[in-house]
């Protein structure tokens, strides 16, 4: 059986964060691949269940260009990842999702932008505007102490900012908290 840990770095090349994946030890990704922004990849349903799983993504840091799939199959006391290049890797069932499971919760690796991220994101995850654009992603990332928000429907998007002190959690909180009451078109999806 192989083992399998996770490293998470910078990636300046995309603005983000990328999951190395260690097999063994060693880096699977090699210098071919940057790996998947650590939501994304750990939000992958695949990642726990039988499917195609994204590990890798082009060096210029789209997804959707030279990604690297693999094939997840999940048995009883088994999990293997496979691709079309004849890799095969198996994992302990009980061992991989420990690891999956303390990476997920893991969140070490996130400096204030990324943290403020998840928190605002946590906040604002099941909202929609009136007109049903629903709420995808929030980046601290795009411009100085203002936080970013997409909403799409179909293939639209509305992009909504607000402001923060570009250095605690709890300024971006309450700033999200005062984006939702402020914009009455926000409501609850469920």
């Amino acid at each position: 059986m192989n083992s399998i840990s996770f490293k998470i770095l910078p990636s300046s090349d995309s603005n983000d964060h990328e999951v190395r994946i260690l097999i063994d030890g060693n880096d699977i990704l090699g210098d071919d691949y940057l790996g998947i922004d650590p939501p994304a990849f750990f939000t992958q349903p695949n990642l726990v269940q039988t499917g195609k799983l994204l590990i890798g993504r082009c060096t210029c840091g789209c997804e959707g260009c030279g990604d690297y799939p693999v094939n997840v199959n999940i048995l009883a006391n088994k999990v293997s990842w496979t691709d079309h290049n004849g890799l095969i890797l198996e994992f302990d069932k009980t061992n991989y999702e420990k690891v999956i499971t303390q990476a997920q919760g893991d969140h070490s690796w996130e400096d204030i932008k990324r943290r403020v991220e998840r928190l605002t994101s946590d906040l604002l995850n099941n909202t929609k505007t009136s007109d049903d654009y629903k709420f995808d992603w929030t980046s601290a990332r795009i411009k100085e102490n203002t936080i970013t928000l997409s909403y799409s429907k179909g293939i639209e998007q509305k992009v909504f900012e607000f402001k923060w002190d570009g250095q605690t959690d709890n300024s971006a909180v309450t700033s999200a908290q005062a984006f939702i009451k402020r914009e009455a078109k926000i409501a609850s999806t469920n």
